[in-house]
């Protein structure tokens, strides 16, 4: 009757993004209050799982940094050091020279370098095994070095190697029996307890190959080695064979043919001599003298 305009309705959406008003229910509107007291246990218990979790670890780690500790400092000192296994140096000549002292702690002990000490210090000691006896016990086992090659000095002495090249003795007046004999070669460092040092890189690479396979392939009939330079190199078979070697490319099949040749001769005259050319590594040829 009074021409009065009907009041407007608004309706607002919560997803309605273009509007400047927007209304979000509360969380907990939309669940009961039992799922509410669920979602607020569970809360709870996340937390407190967290919280125990961060202090157990806290445990553990002050735990392993006082037994650390302990042991590295009461625990496992060393009382008794057990030798064994020499023949060449007394107890006393290698507990001097290992550097370990009575007290020490038995976890602070560098196997490796104590064992390298050892054999550059004694050079008759070939390798060194070093155990540690919980608790307080380091057991040292040697095994002592063997001549297996000699090369004669300008000065008509010998120098004595083992069969890795390391000096034994660097002036003794007979050659070693039983030693393989390098010829050829300039020595230019012969510190015993040390691997022997040649003028020539490319002579020095070889005798260290062939060296190597002689060992490898537990060749006792070679007597000699003779490296002239790269490109040529000898070994000799019982004193009466010599292998042409040539470089010291596919060596082991070489020595390996050498030897197999050698053995078939043998059958026939154990004391044949001759020359065996084996530079190709395939095709093998033999001349008697």
């Amino acid at each position: 009757m009074l021409d009065i305009e009907p009041p407007k309705r608004y309706n607002y959406s919560y997803n309605d993004t273009s509007s400047h008003l927007q209304i979000k229910p509360n969380d907990n509107q939309r669940y009961t209050r039992n799922e509410v007291r669920k979602r607020q246990n569970k809360k709870r218990k996340l937390k407190n799982s967290v919280r125990n979790a961060i202090i157990s670890f806290s445990i553990i780690v002050a735990v392993f940094a006082i037994g650390t500790v302990l042991s590295l400092t009461v625990f496992f000192n060393i009382s008794a050091i057990e030798i064994s296994g020499s023949g060449t140096y007394s107890e006393d000549e290698i507990k001097n020279i290992c550097g370990v002292e009575i007290g020490e702690n038995l976890f602070l002990i560098n196997s490796d370098e104590t064992a390298k000490k050892i054999t550059q210090c004694l050079p008759y000691v070939y390798d060194v095994k070093i155990k540690k006896k919980l608790p307080v016990t380091l057991s040292i086992i040697i095994s002592d070095a063997v001549p297996a090659y000699s090369i004669q000095s300008e000065e008509g002495t010998f120098i004595l190697l083992d069969d890795n090249l390391k000096v034994l003795e660097n002036s003794v007046s007979e050659r070693a029996a039983n030693t393989i004999t390098i010829t050829d070669a300039m020595v230019i460092g012969v510190n015993p307890g040390h691997k022997v040092e040649f003028e020539n890189k490319d002579i020095s690479e070889s005798i260290f190959q062939i060296t190597e396979v002689i060992k490898k392939l537990e060749m006792d009939e070679i007597t000699g080695i003779s490296c002239i330079d790269k490109s040529n190199n000898y070994v000799v078979y019982n004193n009466r064979i010599t292998f042409e070697l040539g470089d010291c490319s596919n060596l082991e099949n070489k020595l390996y043919k050498g030897l197999t040749v050698c053995r078939e001769l043998d059958k026939n005259n154990e004391n044949i001599k001759g020359r065996l050319n084996l530079y190709s590594g395939k095709e093998t040829y033999f001349t008697e003298e």
